[in-house]
């Protein structure tokens, strides 16, 4: 799947309602937000091609009334990117596996194989989401060609470009500068003429040393022009493609006093004024070279990242003043044993980094290992006293794989923080490769995590967090939703649907943890509501407690205690358990209605038939999913969605809520379809306060 997670738009022919229900349910459980449509016809599957945009085909190998053959020539015939992948309940064998694939499949999964299916879905979006923006790149580098041509014509600057020591392009200002009238006359020219016969042995070196580099370099010389004339001249090289060749591209300037004045300010501009090593600049400068470097022609490399360990705790001991000390001895240790062909970098505070080229892992961890030891065995004096300091050093490797330079950066700096999870090394003072985590490695955290939420609910560790909505429509009332966080030791915090919707963590805690929420939100609420603030609260619901027959009871139990009125807590819960538990749903959402109490349904409108299930439940609000905001200004096919699923739930005299806003434009939009409650960071972030100024809406 992409990075962002992006809403999957899947068609579905499938034998029965339950077997495309099923595969729906397995990738929200997955953590895809899905929104399938079930094919009836040939002429439907037609007619959704060509109005909206999918990203999926999942067909069953033998329906009733539609072959998949036929899905798969329409898609041929409207010239869609779109894969299809078969199911069968069939045995699998070689044979039928191969015709699928030569009609046009791109795999056959049995039906039952729900993991092997969801691995497959995965690798077809991912390839799916590569080849789109392959051609979205193609489209921007051909308008960036057309700006850098048009650049390129109009420089004041002498460009040309050269294949095998024979020029394919100069623009006006190299032309003028040799004295040519146009391109047609320089085409075939070696570059060797354009250089006084003086200057012709010199020239032939740097050549040979730039070809076996690769990497930019300045040559000062003297030029000749048409008419046998000599000037002096710099000419700097550079690695470069010209339609569709590579190449490389000269720029000539003419030597000026000033020359050595801009290499000093260069030089300036790149160096830490502390430790006169490089800065993260030019390190950032650099990556983006190794990198390209690896992928373009398959060189292979490493990223050093260094962290000094505990250095806050190294400024409490010897004071701030003294920290550029420490900061300088360990710049010139590492500095002193590093490889010529290695540029340190200082790149943050206590934080240095450099590159390797042309080494592989076992060398670059032997390398990680020899500056560690010699960092400490540091004696760093400080005036009076000698202090010594450790380092953890993460390593990323640079291979034809590797496409984002800040990626690479990030991998090094995951590994530098893993140091100190590793045996021994909990101070730090070790080095470790950074290596893409397995899938399985989630066991262990889906145990600890557990234990974490046992803790939470033991010491009140918990955090409560509250979102307002916004009433579109001038309702007075003031509304939240409150959201549940598990604070982790670093600092970030885990959102509840990451364990509320796990399948690792038992049902009986989920209860546990809702009861909590529940409790403290209420007790909250009341607090607030005696300060004069007519509120109401939104409180999330588990699928486990939907089955909870005492939840309802002790629900009003709870809410008498922290004296609220009726309606002044409304208690949802989303549209996929709905979907899998319609009879308990049905029956909860009436014994709090006989109570007095209001519920809403959250997430709608992604199951197949979400307007019949909703006939089953007795709620008053309904929230739409976020991937209807989340679309909304992309297509007026999207727009025109979301109005119809309103106006629908409008009819049925529902309160409508539109999460995910984030712009005054969708805000705009979402009024002139008639939503009651808009939420979002445009209205405002999570905040641990009910805070809010609904005055100033």
């Amino acid at each position: 799947m992409p990075a962002k997670r992006d809403t999957l738009h899947l068609l579905l022919l499938m034998q029965t309602q339950n077997h495309a229900e099923n595969i729906v349910s397995m990738l929200r459980n997955s953590g895809n937000a899905t929104r399938a449509h079930q094919v009836s016809s040939l002429a439907d599957f037609v007619e959704q091609l060509q109005d909206r945009s999918w990203d999926l085909v999942i067909a069953q190998q033998h329906t009733d009334e539609i072959h998949w053959e036929e899905l798969q020539k329409q898609i041929k015939r409207l010239n869609k990117d779109l894969p299809l992948i078969l199911v069968t309940q069939e045995d699998l064998n070689a044979i039928s596996f191969e015709s699928a694939l030569k009609k046009g499949a791109a795999t056959v999964v049995p039906l039952e194989e729900s993991n092997v299916m969801l691995m497959v879905i995965e690798r077809e979006l991912k390839h799916l989401h590569i080849r789109r923006e392959k051609r979205m790149l193609e489209v921007k580098l051909r308008e960036a060609e057309k700006r850098s041509q048009s650049l390129l014509e109009s420089s004041k600057d002498a460009v040309g470009y050269i294949h095998d020591g024979m020029h394919v392009y100069a623009n006006q200002a190299y032309l003028e500068l040799f004295g040519y009238d146009s391109v047609d006359d320089l085409e075939g020219m070696p570059i060797m003429d354009m250089v006084h016969t003086s200057g012709q042995k010199e020239f032939k070196a740097f050549l040979k040393k730039y070809d076996q580099a690769q990497q930019s370099g300045d040559l000062k010389t003297k030029g000749v022009d048409g008419e046998g004339s000599e000037f002096s001249m710099t000419m700097q090289f550079s690695p470069a493609t010209y339609a569709e060749e590579e190449c490389t591209q000269v720029v000539i300037r003419g030597q000026a006093d000033s020359s050595e004045l801009e290499e000093q300010l260069s030089e300036i501009r790149s160096r830490d004024l502390l430790t006169h090593l490089y800065n993260k600049t030019y390190f950032n400068e650099q990556l983006e070279h190794a990198v390209d470097s690896a992928v373009l022609k398959g060189a292979t490399g490493a990223v050093f990242y260094i962290n000094i360990d505990q250095f806050n705790k190294i400024k409490s001991d010897i004071g701030v003043n003294h920290c550029d000390t420490v900061v300088v001895a360990v710049a010139e240790a590492l500095q002193k044993y590093l490889p010529e062909n290695a540029q340190l970098a200082r790149i943050g505070e206590d934080i240095f980094a450099f590159i390797m080229m042309g080494i592989d892992a076992e060398r670059a961890l032997q390398q990680a290992e020899k500056l560690r030891d010699i960092v400490a065995q540091l004696l760093i004096a400080i005036e009076k006293r000698t202090t010594t300091v450790t380092t953890s050093t993460g390593v990323a490797l640079i291979t034809e794989n590797s496409s984002k330079p800040d990626d690479i950066l990030q991998q090094a700096h995951q590994a530098s923080d893993l140091v100190r999870k590793l045996e021994g090394h909990e101070q730090g003072n070790g080095v470790n490769l950074f290596v893409p985590a397995e899938l399985n490695d989630t066991e262990k955290d889906e145990s600890n995590l557990e234990q974490q939420l046992t803790d939470a609910l033991k010491n009140n560790s918990f955090r409560l967090l509250f979102q307002p909505l916004i009433n579109l429509r001038g309702d007075e009332t003031e509304h939240y939703e409150t959201l549940l966080r598990l604070p982790q030791a670093n600092g970030d915090d885990i959102s509840a649907g990451e364990f509320l919707n796990s399948a690792d963590i038992s049902d009986a805690l989920k209860r546990k943890i809702d009861r909590w929420v529940i409790l403290h939100t209420t007790k909250l609420l009341g607090e607030h509501r005696e300060k004069g603030h007519n509120t109401r609260m939104f409180i999330n619901l588990s699928s486990a407690s939907l089955s909870d027959d005492s939840l309802a009871g002790w629900i009003g139990v709870a809410l008498n205690a922290a004296r609220l009125p009726k309606g002044a807590a409304i208690f949802q819960f989303n549209e996929e358990d709905a979907g899998h538990m319609l009879k308990q749903c049905h029956e909860f959402t009436h014994a709090l209605l006989e109570r007095g109490i209001p519920t809403a349904l959250t997430r709608f409108g992604c199951a197949l038939n979400p307007f019949q299930q909703l006939q089953h439940l007795d709620v008053e609000y309904v929230k739409v999913d976020g991937s209807f905001t989340q679309e909304l200004s992309q297509s007026p096919d999207n727009q025109k969605h979301l109005k119809e699923l309103l106006e629908k739930l409008h009819e049925e005299e529902k309160r409508t809520i539109v999460p995910l806003v984030e712009s005054a434009a969708s805000v705009a939009n979402l009024w002139q379809l008639g939503v009651h409650f808009i939420q979002g960071h445009y209205v405002q972030p999570p905040q641990a306060g009910m805070i809010y100024d609904f005055d100033d809406e």
